[in-house]
């Protein structure tokens, strides 16, 4: 059987390795051709001692070149790796849900690859601290300075609970708002905060609640309006040296929009709930518009976007729009991917 130890290495691949620290790369090969003499067996009482460890082969560090154009990569990391994180309501209580993590790191040329795990120790360090923002600022830092890199991103999504009260039932029930807490430092050493929020709401179309009064009115036609479920993609940079929760951004959203979807339901609420709908009819582009409205008046966030999507009941196709708040060098409204926002 073949040892870790090169002694028994007969020959190594033609592929260009090279060595670093004294560590090699191999690729193990019969001088004759014929397949490696490897056992296909696993050794549960094997344990690594401190030499074995320093002999394993480091890919990102061992190989001489890059594959491929020698180029810088923006962004290189890992996506969709999940733990349980505690993070802080806005009242400062715990609570414990999954979060769904992206952690990128700029890679310069000349440099074969970074060490992927990094991230998820990174986060394992910091996982039974009360997470909000600024200990993803926290994450951010520690992962970028392990990593040696010009630049670092983490996202950190989850889906949070609220108990909302039903219209006029009295009833609760809970709301799930699917979001987002983002930190990034630029090359320039520039810290960046976000926070994004999925917001359901209910549309009433303005044109076919008046068409719908007008046969009412003039032919005494029984006619209803149409109206749908949709979404706000609502994403945010807070502004330096303040603080922002989602539940903020929530509340915002609710404020500026009125028909948010309900969850617990009985007949006096579903009244209640066309009354609003009548009350508060909007386009799609008046909820972009209403939106920004109360996105501008808040001095804690520095810049923002707001994508809308209504799942139009009254055509085969949806209706969107897309507003920034027009900050030099800040977001733009190029949102394009509807379809991650009613698919």
């Amino acid at each position: 059987m073949l040892s870790y130890d090169d002694k028994q290495i007969l020959e190594t691949s033609p592929l260009k390795l090279g060595k670093n620290g004294g560590k090699k790369a191999y690729l193990f090969h019969n001088t004759d051709g014929a397949e490696p003499v490897i056992t296909r067996h696993y050794d549960h009482q094997f344990q690594p001692d401190a030499a074995y460890k320093a002999s394993l082969p480091d890919m990102t560090e061992t190989v001489d070149s890059v594959e491929g154009a020698n180029v810088a990569i923006q962004q290189v990391g890992i996506s969709g790796f999940r733990l349980p994180l505690k993070f802080a309501t806005r009242t400062g209580e715990a609570l414990t849900l999954e979060a769904r993590v992206t952690g990128t790191v700029s890679l310069q040329a000349n440099l074969k690859g970074i060490n992927m795990s990094r991230i998820i120790r990174t986060f394992y360090a910091h996982k039974d601290a009360l997470f909000h923002l600024d200990t993803l600022v926290q994450v951010v830092e520690d992962y970028r300075r392990e990593l040696d890199s010009l630049s670092a991103r983490v996202k950190v999504a989850f889906n949070y609970p609220m108990l909302v009260t039903a219209l006029r039932s009295g009833l609760e029930g809970y709301q799930y708002y699917s979001g987002s807490y983002e930190a990034a430092i630029e090359e320039n050493g520039n810290l960046r905060r976000f926070v994004e929020l999925d917001f359901v709401y209910s549309s009433a179309c303005p044109c076919s609640a008046e068409l719908a009064e007008h046969a009412r009115d003039q032919r005494g036609v029984y006619a209803i309006p149409h109206s749908q479920r949709s979404k706000a993609r609502i994403k945010v940079e807070v502004a330096p040296d303040t603080s922002l929760h989602l539940e903020d951004l929530i509340q915002h959203a609710r404020a500026a929009l009125k028909t948010e979807t309900q969850v617990m339901v009985k007949r006096e609420d579903e009244q209640a709930f066309a009354e609003l709908n009548g009350a508060y009819v909007k386009f799609v582009e008046d909820a972009a518009r209403l939106l920004y409205e109360r996105l501008e008046a808040d001095k804690r966030i520095y810049d923002f976007q707001v994508a809308c999507a209504h799942l139009e009941s009254l055509h085969s196709h949806d209706a969107v729009s897309v507003i920034a708040k027009g900050v030099p060098g800040g977001f733009r409204a190029d949102f394009n991917d509807f379809s991650t926002l009613l698919g």
